[in-house]
């Protein structure tokens, strides 16, 4: 099992391969079950105690793990009431049935897609003015604890501790700056990677080498 920590990041890049495999025609049963599989792993790896159920904070990573992106917004004040709309006998808790009904669809409609790289670097570079090509960490860390100037929508500590990581250059003693059209092609070459190894397992080896 792979890391979910850059999937989890909720600034994320290009997306266009979580449902390629399904794009361009109707759904088949066994595709739809191919897609049922890999929402069933994802939710497992979050079942702590194997009851179909999961955490309501939880929800938000598995739906970023399998490549939607909702704000922090949108999973309180949608998604989360939806899902225990559906089930309100589990005390709070998110029951599989719930998350893979709301999963396929907004799957299939691809309702939280994320922004692709042209529009993040355009974001990123609203907060250098200057074109430097950088953004100074403390001010990335401003900006991210409200983001959008929704301070639900904010990066949480661990979030943030995990995004500067993740972003910083590797190869320099300097972890104040963000340089970000390096930290986009990454995201973007990581995400795509993910989700295509993510989804062609769910299509099967018989799905020729395309």
């Amino acid at each position: 099992r792979e890391s979910l920590e850059f999937i989890a990041c909720p600034i994320v890049s290009r997306f266009s391969l979580c449902v390629a495999a399904m794009s361009g025609q109707e759904p088949s049963a066994p595709s739809l079950d191919k897609l049922r599989k890999v929402i069933k792993e994802a939710f497992s790896y979050f079942d702590k105690v194997g009851n179909s159920t999961v955490q309501q904070d939880e929800v938000g990573t598995i739906m970023r793990y399998l490549g939607q992106f909702p704000s922090e917004s949108d999973l309180k004040d949608t998604i989360i009431p939806e899902l225990l709309d559906d089930d309100p006998s589990r005390d709070g808790l998110i029951t599989f049935e719930a998350f893979e009904k709301v999963m396929l669809r907004d799957l299939m409609d691809r309702v939280y897609d994320p922004d692709d790289s042209e529009t993040l670097l355009a974001a990123f570079r609203v907060l250098d003015p200057e074109g430097k090509g950088y953004i100074e960490s403390n001010l990335m860390h401003e900006h991210l604890s409200t983001r959008g100037g929704k301070a639900a929508d904010g990066f949480r500590e661990r979030e943030m501790g995990d995004f500067l990581e993740y972003a910083k250059d590797k190869e320099s003693a300097d972890s104040s700056k963000i340089y970000y059209e390096d930290y986009v092609a990454k995201l973007t070459a990581d995400i795509e990677k993910h989700l295509e190894h993510l989804y062609q397992d769910a299509r099967g080896s018989g799905s020729g080498g395309r």
